[in-house]
């Protein structure tokens, strides 16, 4: 329809050239034009200083040249001279500018300028229908996709998608080039997924104070910082040196139980904006997601649960099995330690049940603090307990047994255990010198066959 506008002013004008020319970014850009002139350039961006585009909007005010004299590149939409006599040029409402031009001299007066200034009206009103049309075709556009978004999250509960695909919608809802999820793990903050950026950062941690993306978390509450914002300049997204250069940024937290436990963002690279009427919608999404990701956290948690004994946590018997059974396939020495607590069920029967589950936590924490990270722990029922001990340091390994020994006998004391009610016995096999067999070790260390029984002091 504007067109159908500006090709009537043409005829009407007899003109060389008309073109309506549309307010954007700090200059003008061609909405259409009719024109003789093969150098009429209609993706030329006409800056409003310095040109007579330029000079009618930001006055406000009707120009008319009659005898044109003036460099022809002063007009900005022709790439070479044309030989223009006339021009005139009309604001419309601060919004844009109709120019017409013609290679004839005296052809533009006020009876032409009241013409156009009618054409003005009418180009207007149909600008603004063409908005309102714009905005509930957008408007349209955005529900159908948060609709979309919401169906996804159905998919996503009954496994049938991966959250990625709710990603990649979000990014086009809100025009991103990318968006990252951070999760929380012992105080700090790692990539957990990400979506849209060509690089693999996922499981780099982006440090306390030093990022973008931890601000989210540590402070709890949503980051919304506008294109170019001087935070961006001033910090890095991920981590130092993580070579993106950001231009703006919307996050928003996860919470479970009023904690925060991770965060989502919402990252422009480019000199395309965030859409700001997509922040509501994105809010909610994150509370989605915040139901999503501590699910999953939790059934990643419950499933590790399954591999720990409930009264120590140390390691269930049939899992620490398969341990020993991988490790005695390769070539590396390792000590297998027992540890048994003798009388445990006499105890139980005289103090009752929280005395008894107190001294054998007491007793593996015991166990912990005295053997190395890489070593695994196990309670075979009862007072029993099973340890694996990489390495092949016989005497660091006997004097483990010894400090043991007397960690375990001095708690018996401080509980007012008698030796003769609850006592402690040990053993330790080694591999492969005391056999190649899981099942053999095992019994050499229970029975104490093979290795050292210690039965006082250190």
């Amino acid at each position: 329809m504007i067109q159908g506008f500006t090709d009537i002013i043409f005829n009407v004008y007899e003109a060389f050239s008309v073109a309506l020319f549309i307010k954007e970014e700090g200059c003008l850009k061609c909405l259409s034009y009719a024109s003789f002139a093969n150098s009429f350039d209609k993706n030329r961006n006409i800056p409003i200083e310095g040109s007579l585009p330029g000079w009618v909007i930001k006055h406000n005010q009707p120009l008319i040249i009659p005898n044109f004299d003036k460099d022809e590149s002063t007009l900005g939409y022709y790439g070479n001279t044309e030989g223009i006599k006339s021009f005139m040029g009309f604001p419309m409402e601060d919004r844009g500018v109709i120019v017409v031009d013609s290679k004839k001299k005296w052809v533009f007066t006020d009876k032409e300028k009241k013409i156009l200034n009618s054409f003005v009206l009418a180009i207007n009103k149909e600008i603004e229908n063409e908005k309102r049309f714009f905005d509930m075709e957008e408007r349209l556009e955005t529900l159908n996709a948060e609709r979309r978004i919401l169906n996804l999250f159905d998919g996503l509960n009954q496994s049938k998608i991966s959250v990625n695909e709710i990603f990649k919608e979000c990014i086009n809802l809100s025009h991103a080039d990318f968006c990252f999820v951070g999760i929380e793990k012992n105080g700090r903050l790692f990539i957990h997924d990400l979506v849209g950026l060509d690089i693999d950062y996922n499981g780099k941690e982006c440090p306390t104070g030093s990022s973008i993306a931890s601000v989210v978390m540590e402070g709890g509450r949503e980051l919304l910082l506008p294109h170019s914002s001087r935070f961006l300049q001033e910090k890095s997204l991920f981590f130092p040196g993580d070579m993106l250069n950001v231009k703006q940024f919307f996050g928003f937290p996860f919470f479970t139980n009023d904690i925060t436990f991770g965060m989502i963002g919402f990252v422009a690279m480019s000199d395309k904006n965030l859409k700001e009427q997509s922040i509501g919608f994105l809010r909610n999404v994150s509370t989605l997601l915040s139901l999503y990701y501590s699910s999953l956290w939790m059934r990643e948690n419950l499933e590790k649960l399954k591999d720990f004994e409930p009264v120590t946590d140390a390691l269930q018997f049939p899992v620490f099995l398969k341990i020993l059974d991988k490790t005695v396939k390769r070539p590396d020495k390792f000590s297998l330690l027992s540890i048994r607590l003798s009388g445990i069920h006499a105890c139980n029967e005289l103090m009752g049940l929280n005395f008894t589950n107190n001294l054998i936590k007491r007793v593996f924490h015991i166990i912990k603090n005295c053997v190395d990270s890489r070593s695994h722990i196990s309670r075979r029922g009862g007072g029993r307990f099973c340890i694996l001990l990489k390495g092949d340091d016989v005497y660091q390994t006997k004097n483990i047994l010894r400090i043991l020994h007397y960690s375990i006998l001095k708690c018996l004391e401080e509980e007012k255990i008698d030796k003769s009610i609850c006592n402690i016995e040990t053993g330790v096999s080694y591999f492969p010198d005391d056999g190649l067999s899981m099942w053999g070790m095992l019994e050499k260390t229970e029975k104490g066959k093979v290795g050292i029984q210690i039965k006082e002091g250190l």
